[in-house]
């Protein structure tokens, strides 16, 4: 076994240095019962982890401690309770934990209880607070130990806090970019609209100017709404959820075939990426609180992919009718 005397001199120095704390050295205390607390038994046991000048400040009523609270600021409050069973128990720590955490206050807190307390320690766990259950009460060797731990508890929940906190503004963000980008093609769409209807009207006034027959012009008649069947929204909206989930590496043939389908019922490349657009807004609606920055970029590689296959199949059909024309 070896002895300290054993260990060189210039190793020695961890074991006089204080243990990590996480405790300022001007620890701020508030203590709270009808008996004081042993003021020299806790600063020696605070001076052993490092806190040199600990500020004590002890109240015996629970009116007394939130006008205090109201006031002034603190690392932890300790709460002495007094054992349900006793005839004189008018202390109710309880009580005085709710109005303190209704009030606002996050401050880390302990309940120091003289024997067990099942009811005691349900309250202590929905509140968030340490208890310390010991017969020696403020003389306790553990209660610097739990004040530690509860402030370490508190800052763990702070931090939870805060990432869920912006965990939630970065989904919201994401979810407004994705409805400004779902926008955006949309509105790429309605110019497109507007650019063959200007275009259509301009070939109508010049058939109409050079009939002379009487006939309905070719361009007077109103083009065939063109009707997508449910079959290809359906399994359309299956790929698009597996290319969401697998990516591009193994839908290459469906993706070939679903053009050629689409191709074949007579889709223009701007009727796929409506269509497109409107089974990317029905799987971002129910993607509820997850991300939606990964679908968004995962769903426009498939529509790129997509009305590039339908613009090679109309070529292929184009450059077929120019060879039988020939």
């Amino acid at each position: 076994m070896v002895t300290e005397d054993q260990i060189p001199a210039q190793n020695t120095e961890w074991l006089s240095a204080p243990p990590s704390s996480g405790l300022p050295p001007e620890f701020r205390l508030l203590c709270v019962g009808p008996t004081e607390p042993d003021w020299i038994g806790l600063t020696l046991q605070l001076d052993a982890v490092g806190c040199i000048e600990p500020k004590f400040r002890w109240v015996s009523s629970a009116s007394e401690a939130m006008t205090v609270l109201r006031s002034d600021t603190f690392d932890c409050l300790v709460i002495e309770c007094w054992a349900t069973n006793r005839d004189d128990d008018h202390w109710d720590a309880p009580a005085l934990v709710h109005a303190i955490r209704a009030s606002g206050c996050g401050d880390p807190i302990v309940l120091l209880s003289g024997q067990p307390d099942d009811g005691l320690t349900v309250e202590a766990c929905q509140s968030h607070c340490g208890i310390l259950v010991s017969t020696a009460v403020w003389s306790s060797r553990a209660l610097v130990n739990v004040i530690q731990q509860s402030i370490r508890l508190m800052e763990t929940a702070r931090q939870n806090h805060h990432h869920v906190v912006a965990n939630h503004r970065r989904l919201v963000r994401e979810r407004d970019e994705a409805d400004h980008l779902l926008r955006q093609q949309r509105d790429i769409i309605r110019e497109l609209e507007a650019i063959t209807q200007g275009t259509a009207d301009r070939g109508l006034n010049e058939s109409i100017s050079d009939s002379t027959d009487g006939e309905q012009p070719l361009a007077t008649r109103k083009p065939r709404s063109l009707k997508i069947p449910d079959k290809i929204k359906a399994y359309y909206h299956e790929l698009l959820r597996t290319y969401v989930i697998m990516g591009s590496g193994s839908l290459g043939g469906e993706i070939a075939q679903l053009a050629n389908v689409l191709a074949e019922v007579g889709l223009s490349p701007r009727d796929t990426l409506s269509l497109h657009l409107e089974q990317v807004e029905h799987l971002v609606s129910g993607l509820g609180n997850r991300s939606s920055r990964h679908v968004m970029s995962r769903a426009d590689l498939l529509a790129l992919e997509l009305v590039i296959h339908i613009g090679e199949c109309y070529q292929q059909v184009a450059a077929n009718n120019q060879l039988n024309s020939d």
